[in-house]
């Protein structure tokens, strides 16, 4: 079993009230942190990541590529 964290992004209206968490990516090993690392210094969008709010949930992937949740 690979450890990984799943994150997704959150989006508010403009009043700040929640609206969603839309799930964008996994990221390798059990990361805790505001926002997700940048895969590469070439993706300069991936930078506005810190700018964003984000939620992340631990989990793990099998030899299947099966994601189990904790």
């Amino acid at each position: 079993m690979k450890k990984i964290t799943l994150w997704s992004k959150v989006n508010r209206d403009e009043n700040g009230k929640f609206l969603n968490a839309k799930f964008n990516h996994i990221e390798d090993g059990w990361i805790e942190g505001v926002y997700p690392k940048p895969i590469s210094e070439e993706f300069t969008n991936q930078k506005a990541w810190s700018k964003s709010e984000w939620i992340y949930k631990f989990g793990t992937l099998d030899k299947n590529f099966k994601v189990e949740t904790l």
